[in-house]
C-alpha cells in the first residue's frame, strides 16, 4: 500500500505525518483488471496465436464482403477474358487485382467521373498503366473497409459524403471512407 503524506494540522509548520492508506476494493479490483489487460496483451502478441487470428478475421472479412465481392468479380470477369491480368494481391488483407483494357474503359467512363482504380469488395478495378503503388494502398484501404463493413458498405460510403454535401463540404474529399484511404496512402 502507499503511504501517504497527510498534513499535520496541529503544527504550523510544513511538516507531513505520513500514515498507511488502507486499500479499497476498488483499488484491487483495477489492479486485477489491469493485470488481466497486461497478460492478454502478451498472449495475443505471440506469433502462435497473432497468425490465425489474422487468417480468421480475414476469412471473416472476406466472407462478411462477399456480396459486394461478388459484384467486383462480375464487373473483373470480362476485363480479365478480354486481355485482361489479373493478380492476387497479399498485405494487410487480400484482393484481386484486375486490369486491362476493358478496365481503362470501365473507369473512364465511370459515373462518378474517370479514376484510376476502384474496390468493389475484395477486388480491385485498375487502370493498365497508370497504377501507383498509392493508389493501390489508397484502394486497398477500400478494401479493409468494405471487409469492416460487408454489405454496408456502400451505404455508409454514400452516408458519409451526403453527409459532407449537407455541411458545405465536397463529398468525395471530406468522406470519411476517402480520408482514412489516403491517411493510408501517407504511411507508404
Amino acid at each position: 500500500m502507499d503511504d501517504a503524506p497527510i498534513e499535520n494540522a496541529k503544527s504550523d509548520t510544513s511538516s507531513f505525518v505520513f500514515q498507511r492508506r488502507k486499500a479499497a476494493p476498488g483499488d484491487l479490483r483495477r489492479f486485477l483488471r489491469r493485470q488481466m489487460r497486461l497478460r492478454l496483451q502478451r498472449v495475443l502478441r505471440n506469433n502462435y496465436v497473432q497468425r490465425p487470428l489474422f487468417w480468421i478475421g480475414t476469412v471473416l472479412g472476406i466472407a462478411w464482403a462477399s456480396p459486394l465481392t461478388l459484384v467486383g468479380l462480375l464487373l473483373a470477369l470480362p476485363v480479365a477474358l478480354l486481355r485482361g491480368h489479373m493478380q492476387l494481391v497479399r498485405g494487410h488483407t487480400i484482393a484481386l487485382l484486375v486490369r486491362g483494357p476493358i478496365a481503362d474503359w470501365l473507369l473512364n467512363r465511370h459515373p462518378f467521373g474517370p479514376m484510376n482504380a476502384m474496390a468493389l469488395g475484395h477486388v480491385v478495378i485498375a487502370e493498365y498503366q497508370g497504377l501507383s503503388a498509392r493508389v493501390l494502398i489508397h484502394e486497398l484501404a477500400h478494401v479493409r473497409q468494405a471487409a469492416r463493413w460487408g454489405p454496408l458498405f456502400p451505404f455508409a460510403y454514400l452516408a458519409s459524403s451526403a453527409w459532407a454535401a449537407i455541411r458545405g463540404r465536397n463529398a468525395y474529399w471530406h468522406n470519411r471512407f476517402e480520408i482514412a484511404a489516403r491517411k493510408a496512402e501517407k504511411h507508404f
